[in-house]
C-alpha cells in the first residue's frame, strides 16, 4: 500500500495510497447491525457506508514516504475545515484551513528548503509565522483537495471483493474484526469496530510500510485563523506564481 494520496500534498508529495471506491451496497446486512453472520466482503463494503457518511475524523498516519519515515496528524470535516500537523526527517509543517476556506501552513525552515531553490528565501520571508492562501487562490485550492473529508474518502480504493477473514481483536477497548485485503501494493490489515458503527479504525500494510488509523468521528474540527502578526500574505512572495506547496 503507498502512502495517502490526500497526504501528497500535505506531506510533500507522498506516493499515493490506493483509497477508494464510493459507497457500495452491503448484501448480507443483519437486522441488530451488527457484522455477525457478514461475510468479509460484506463487512468492508458495510464498513465503507459507514466512513462515507461520518461529517468528520481524524486520522494517524505513520509510514515511509519517498524513502523517509513520516508521520502526519490530521483532523478533517465534509466542510474543508482541517488541521494537520506532518513531520519528515529533519522537517516539520502545520497546515489550517478555516471556515471561509482561507489556508494557512506553517514551516520550518528544513520543510521551505525541501520544496526546492526558492525554499530559502521561502522561509526568510515567512520568518516562522504562518502563510496565508485565499480560497481562490492555486495553493488554496490544492490545500483544500487535501484537507476535504469527502475528497480524501473518493481517492481510496479498497478492493472489497478481494477481503478474507482475518480475526478478531481490541483497539484500545473497542472490540474489532479483521480482514485482510488486496490491493496493487500488496496486502493490508484493516480493523473494523465490532462494536456500535463500523468504523474503519485501522489499516496496515503487511509490509510495515504504513499504518493509518482512524478515530474522532463526527467530532467538531475546531479550527481558528492565526492571529494577523503570525500571518504573511501569499501577495508577499508574488501571489500564485511565486510559491507553490
Amino acid at each position: 500500500m503507498g502512502a495517502l494520496s490526500g497526504c501528497q500534498g500535505t506531506a510533500e508529495r507522498g506516493r499515493a495510497v490506493h483509497a477508494a471506491s464510493k459507497p457500495a451496497t452491503a448484501t448480507g446486512t443483519t437486522s441488530d447491525g451488527s457484522l455477525e453472520g457478514l461475510t468479509a466482503p460484506e463487512i468492508s463494503r458495510r464498513m465503507w457506508e459507514t466512513m462515507n457518511a461520518a461529517r468528520s475524523m481524524t486520522l494517524d498516519f505513520s509510514g515511509v514516504l519517498r524513502g523517509k519515515p513520516a508521520q502526519m496528524r490530521i483532523a478533517m470535516s465534509m466542510g474543508g475545515k482541517c488541521a494537520a500537523a506532518v513531520r519528515q526527517g529533519d522537517w516539520k509543517m502545520q497546515i489550517i484551513r478555516t471556515d471561509d476556506g482561507a489556508s494557512y501552513i506553517k514551516g520550518d525552515a528544513g520543510y521551505w528548503t525541501a520544496l526546492g531553490p526558492k525554499g530559502k528565501s521561502i522561509a526568510e520571508l515567512a520568518g516562522g509565522r504562518w502563510i496565508k492562501f485565499p480560497a481562490v487562490s492555486v495553493p488554496g485550492r490544492r490545500l483544500a483537495a487535501s484537507c476535504d473529508l469527502d475528497g480524501f474518502l473518493g481517492r481510496m480504493k479498497l478492493d472489497h471483493s478481494s477481503s478474507t477473514k482475518s480475526g478478531t481483536g481490541t483497539i484500545g477497548s473497542q472490540p474489532v474484526v479483521t480482514i485482510r485485503q488486496k490491493d496493487p501494493d500488496g496486502t493490508n490489515t484493516l480493523s473494523v469496530a465490532a462494536k456500535g458503527k463500523p468504523y474503519l479504525l485501522k489499516i496496515a500494510s503487511d509490509k510495515g510500510e504504513l499504518t493509518m488509523a482512524f478515530g474522532a468521528f463526527d467530532q467538531p474540527v475546531n479550527v481558528t485563523a492565526p492571529p494577523a502578526n503570525q500571518t504573511v500574505d501569499l501577495s508577499l512572495f508574488g501571489g500564485d506564481k511565486g510559491l507553490d506547496v
